[in-house]
């Protein structure tokens, strides 16, 4: 039998006129950036899977109520987002706290824990590690920005936020891993002075070994 073929829109409207199939094509065709999406912002490894999980199930819980009148990578996104925070409130120490994501950051979550993107050069293993010490809008942004290669646009698109907001967050979050990837060059070896070129060039190596599926 053949896969079901489309654009998002085609497969959503099969998929809630009772196409399992379409269903599926879809989450297969949006499951590994949403596994990429989550991979840098949890406390461990196995928590990917359980966050990914709920990510779908949101969405075939809710797939009935979406009018389509925004993109299908909007809703899905939302709906990570919102798993995402949800995850870091019950994982934070401030968990009763009304949490704000401006300022709190994965790292807080567990301090001894390391990024599940693996990778073996000294730069692009203190990028990943430096991105989970900036706050958690600033991070969501930056790897999307730098580990999905997406727009300002795609990203407020995406986010349902304001162009203006998403570069503010861009302009503030790369001042603030700027700084920490330095703290994390200097700890491992000589101090270094990065530039956004280098950020953009690590980042860069970083995507395409994720893209693959592999690591450096």
């Amino acid at each position: 039998m053949d896969r079901p073929t489309g654009d998002d829109a085609t497969l959503l409207s099969a998929w809630r006129a009772g196409d399992a199939e379409a269903g599926n094509a879809l989450v297969t065709r949006r499951m590994d950036e949403i596994i990429r999406f989550f991979r840098n912002k949890v406390a461990s490894e196995s928590d990917v899977a359980d966050l990914v999980n709920q990510t779908f199930l949101g969405c075939v819980a809710a797939k009935d109520s979406f009018r389509g009148d925004t993109s299908f990578r909007r809703f899905l996104y939302q709906i990570a987002q919102n798993v995402l925070f949800t995850y870091i409130r019950k994982r934070s120490k401030r968990a009763r706290e009304d949490l704000d994501f401006a300022v709190v950051c994965v790292q807080e979550l567990a301090p001894q824990s390391a990024s599940s993107i693996l990778t073996r050069r000294r730069e692009t293993a203190a990028l990943v590690q430096a991105l989970r010490q900036i706050s958690v809008e600033d991070q969501v942004v930056l790897e999307l920005m730098y580990l999905e290669g997406w727009t300002g646009s795609q990203i407020a698109e995406s986010l349902d936020l304001p162009e203006g907001t998403v570069r503010g967050r861009i302009r503030r979050g790369l001042a603030r891993l700027r700084e920490r990837v330095e703290l994390e060059l200097a700890r491992t070896g000589e101090p270094v002075t990065v530039t956004a070129e280098d950020l953009e060039r690590w980042a860069a190596e970083v995507r395409g070994r994720a893209e693959a599926g592999g690591e450096r």
